[in-house]
């Protein structure tokens, strides 16, 4: 399964003061604050393990058909390598492995998580409306699967998780949605998948 998590940095600063008491002990396991604290750039990591979370629990979400309940205590980041540019690691979901790669920009971190890492998933991220990217998203799966634009249409499901249907019927789920800011982005993995 596929989860995703964009966050803007700059709308991340003026909305959230990690520093404030409490907060990195209600998101974060002491592993974890033990990077933060110990990281020369502790607001780039303190999102980057934000957005690993995020992706991870999405893609367990899906995965299990499980509601909408995020338990930070529940998820570990772990084996995190990280660059300037770039970051990848591990979430643990209660012995449940979500691999995750992450693009780090000025501007924004954007996290994709897979339980498997040869799904061939493709990222994307844009400055525009996310109805544009669902769009994006019905193109290239249409054409993957050699199908019309108008034949599919977005729906959730009863926990909120969107899919692609076609009449009214299951179609496809095997991508990720997500916004922050002024940025939305998906994950999107059309290998080895039949409809």
């Amino acid at each position: 399964m596929i989860g995703n998590d964009v966050i803007d940095l700059k709308l991340a600063g003026r909305q959230s003061n990690w520093r404030r008491k409490g907060f990195l002990e209600k998101v974060f396991l002491e592993s974890e604050q033990e990077i933060i604290s110990t990281s020369p750039n502790s607001n780039l990591v303190v999102w980057l393990l934000w957005s690993m979370k995020e992706a991870a629990y999405k893609a367990n979400q899906r995965e299990f058909n499980l509601p909408r309940r995020l338990n930070w205590k529940a998820q570990e980041c772990e084996n995190l390598s990280l660059t300037s540019t770039r970051a990848s690691g591990k979430v643990n979901i209660s012995g449940v492995v979500y691999h995750t790669s992450s693009e780090i920009t000025s501007e924004y971190i954007h996290t994709s998580a897979e339980k498997l890492p040869t799904w061939g998933v493709k990222n994307a991220i844009f400055e525009t409306s996310s109805s544009e990217v669902k769009q994006r998203i019905i193109k290239l799966v249409c054409e993957h699967f050699q199908l019309k634009v108008n034949k599919l249409q977005f729906e959730k499901d009863p926990h909120n998780m969107p899919f692609l249907s076609s009449n009214n019927n299951f179609y496809f789920d095997r991508f990720s949605l997500s916004g922050h800011g002024k940025f939305h982005a998906y994950s999107l993995s059309l290998i080895n998948c039949e409809t």
